[in-house]
């Protein structure tokens, strides 16, 4: 009984910190920094760029993503066995069905984030280094292009932290349902 209290404290640790880190860099992300690079408008490129380019903060959020997702898993499937014994019961109960649209959503969230908001932030660095380079004033499609994907940016940003939120809410209250 031991180990199994152990493998519990050890797995839910890991994944309440790691959803912690995830969640509240994303909600820090979608609420403060990306309006407040827009209103700054060029002059937050440095920073972005350090931010996206050099810290990587994409990517560790990924990993954290996945940290969460593999550490709920192990307890997904340590309630599913002990709790219930099969898949069915499990899932057919309010707390198993609760627990797995929040473990839907946050596969969602991390889809996005690796589908989606990584390959823009990429490009955009990309194409922000290319309008550097090609002085002043820069080409206005090259500016155009740039905008268009911050503005892509900003709505996956806002569809992952939406599905973070659900399931860190399907999370909190699967025992109450």
């Amino acid at each position: 009984m031991l180990a199994t209290s152990a493998y519990m404290i050890v797995f839910r640790v890991l994944h309440i910190l790691a959803a912690i880190a995830w969640g509240g860099s994303v909600f820090l992300v979608v609420v403060f920094l990306q309006p407040s690079a827009k209103a700054v408008g060029p002059s937050a490129g440095p920073f972005m760029r350090e931010l996206l380019g050099t810290r990587r903060l994409t990517d560790w959020l990924i990993r954290l993503a996945w940290l969460t997702i593999i550490a709920g898993g192990f307890l997904y499937w340590h309630d599913w066995h002990t709790l219930y014994g099969s898949f069915g019961d499990f899932i057919g109960s309010a707390f198993g069905l609760t627990l797995t649209v929040g473990a839907i959503s946050a596969l969602v969230a991390v889809g996005i984030g690796m589908a989606g908001t990584a390959p823009a932030i990429r490009r955009s660095l990309a194409l922000g280094g290319q309008i550097a380079q090609a002085g002043d004033p820069p080409p206005a499609e090259l500016v155009q292009q740039l905008a268009a994907l911050q503005a892509r940016g900003r709505t996956l940003a806002k569809l992952n932290l939406a599905f973070i939120a659900i399931a860190a809410f399907a999370m909190s209250t699967a025992r109450y349902w």
